[in-house]
C-alpha cells in the first residue's frame, strides 16, 4: 500500500494547526502527519505536543530557527521521505480543509500524468468562492505587470492562460500547469532525480514566490505539474501568513524581495533588468500604500 505523508508547518498558530491535524487523522488514506514547528515564539510547542499518538502516526519536529516557509517544509519533506519512507508527500498550510476524495483524486492525476512530480486541486474560499489555483511561468516583464494592482487587471488577458487552453493531463478533468499555490500540493519523490527531493525548496526565500521557484526547478528537471479541475480544497487565505507578517506594507516588501531574488537566480536577470524591476516594484509599493493608507482598501 502506498504511503502518503502530510506536512503541516506551524508558526505561532497552534489552534489552527491542531484543528487541521485532527481532520487529517480522520482521513484513512493518510499514513502519517508530520508537524513542523517553525521555532514559534509563543506556546505552540506545548500545545502541539498534545497531538502525539501512541501509534506514532503524528511526528512532531521543532525547527531550530524560523527560516521561513521553504526552510520549515523542507525539514518535513526530508523527515517523511527518509524516516517514514513516504511514497507521496503532501505539503499543506494549517489554514486549509481537504477531503479524502480530493487527496485520492490528486494522487490519481499525479500517477496518470507522465513526467509529473507535483499535483494539486482547485482552491476555494471558506465561502465557496473560487480562488486563484495555478500559474504559468512568465518572462520578467510580464511577471512584473502581474505584480501591479492596476497593470495585472489591464493586461490580464495576456498574463493568464484560461483553463480551457491548458494542455490535457493524464486524466480527463486534469490540466498541465507550471506552478500551483503553496497552500496544498502533493509530491511524488520517486519521480525526482536522485537527491533532488531534498532540494525542493529554496531556503534563501523566507516567504512568497516559492511556488514559481518550484515551477522553475521542475521545468529544469524536465518535469511538470498537474491540476485536477474536478476537485477542490478550502483555503482561508492569509490566515497562516498573518501570523508571521501582519502589516500589508511589510508583506509587499517581503514579496518584492523574493521577486527580485527570483529574477536574479531563476530568470537570470542582469544588473540593468534587476534595477529596472526594483524601480517598478517601488512604484507598486507606493500604489499599495496609497490604496491601503489613504483609500482604506483591504485585500
Amino acid at each position: 500500500m502506498d504511503k502518503i505523508s502530510c506536512i503541516v508547518l506551524n508558526y505561532n498558530d497552534a489552534p489552527t494547526t491542531c484543528g487541521l491535524v485532527e481532520e487529517l487523522l480522520g482521513i484513512n488514506c493518510l499514513d502519517s502527519v508530520v508537524v513542523v514547528d517553525n521555532c514559534s515564539t509563543d506556546d505552540s510547542w506545548v500545545r502541539l505536543s498534545g497531538l502525539a499518538r501512541p501509534d506514532g502516526r503524528v511526528s512532531l519536529i521543532r525547527a531550530e530557527q524560523n527560516g521561513g516557509y521553504g526552510w520549515g517544509n523542507q525539514i518535513g519533506v526530508d523527515w517523511a521521505v527518509d524516516r517514514l519512507g513516504a511514497d507521496y508527500v503532501i505539503v499543506a498550510n494549517p489554514d486549509i480543509h481537504v477531503s479524502e476524495e480530493c487527496i485520492l483524486r490528486v494522487k490519481e492525476a499525479l500517477d496518470r500524468t507522465e513526467r509529473c512530480a507535483l499535483a494539486s486541486a482547485l482552491v476555494e474560499s471558506p465561502e465557496g468562492k473560487p480562488l486563484f489555483s495555478y500559474w504559468m511561468l512568465l518572462p520578467l516583464w510580464k511577471d512584473l505587470l502581474d505584480t501591479g494592482l492596476v497593470t495585472r487587471r489591464l493586461f490580464a488577458r495576456w498574463l493568464n492562460v484560461p483553463r480551457e487552453r491548458l494542455k490535457q493531463g493524464g486524466l480527463s478533468g486534469c490540466r498541465l500547469v507550471d506552478a500551483v499555490p503553496g497552500s496544498f500540493f502533493m509530491l511524488r519523490p520517486d519521480r525526482f532525480p536522485e537527491g533532488e527531493i531534498h532540494k525542493v525548496f529554496d531556503k534563501q526565500i523566507f516567504l512568497y514566490y516559492e511556488e514559481k521557484v518550484l515551477g522553475q526547478k521542475l521545468k529544469a528537471m524536465g518535469l511538470t505539474a498537474v491540476l485536477a479541475l474536478d476537485c477542490s480544497y478550502v483555503h482561508a487565505h492569509s490566515v497562516s501568513i498573518d501570523k508571521s507578517v501582519k502589516n500589508i506594507g511589510d508583506k509587499q516588501r517581503l514579496l518584492h524581495e523574493s521577486k527580485l531574488y527570483y529574477y536574479r537566480e531563476y530568470l537570470h536577470a542582469g544588473p540593468v533588468k534587476t534595477a529596472a524591476a526594483r524601480v517598478f516594484l517601488g512604484l507598486v509599493l507606493a500604489e499599495v500604500r496609497f490604496l491601503t493608507e489613504v483609500c482604506g482598501m483591504r485585500w
